[in-house]
């Protein structure tokens, strides 16, 4: 029993003999580690790109679209658009594309216009910021597009991302 006493009396002392090895008020320096996981500043999430445009005051609704276009071989994440207060009878929609490169949200984009071609349908706003790209489908004409009723905060969202 004394020896187990003394044993344990030895490791406590090592501990705290460790543990003041830096005896002057400053504390280490914090180090910084990158690791693998880190998101790249320069790309954008799902994440990302919906909270800011749900800081403008817009909500958005996930919507399971099974026949959504795919652009560039990536499916949108598709969503219903509206403000907190109002109940719509004719949603309009927003469909988010996030590209691993923003190469290849070009090439999506690209893909998107050669499709479009081949059928007479109503054109989306299309914003584009670093691999991301929305393609936000509203009920206004080609003439009146720019006059969208959430073109100018999903603007304002991409702006600030």
């Amino acid at each position: 029993m004394k020896i187990k006493f003394g044993i344990l009396s030895c490791a406590i002392l090592v501990v705290l003999t460790g543990c003041l090895a830096n005896p002057s008020d400053k504390r280490p320096e914090n180090v910084k580690v990158e690791a693998n996981w880190v998101v790249d500043e320069d790309k954008l999430t799902l994440d990302h790109v919906k909270k800011a445009i749900e800081a403008e005051g817009v909500e958005l609704f996930l919507r399971d679209e099974k026949n959504d276009w795919v652009l560039n071989q990536v499916k949108p994440n598709r969503f219903s658009i509206g403000w907190p207060t109002e109940k719509t009878v004719r949603p309009e929609y927003i469909s988010i594309y996030i590209y691993k490169t923003e190469q290849a949200r070009k090439e999506g984009l690209d893909d998107f216009n050669m499709q479009k071609e081949k059928y007479d349908m109503q054109i989306p706003n299309i914003y584009e910021h670093k691999n991301a790209l929305i393609l936000y489908w509203h009920h206004e004409n080609v003439d009146n597009a720019h006059n969208s009723k959430f073109g100018s905060q999903i603007e304002a969202a991409i702006q600030k991302i």
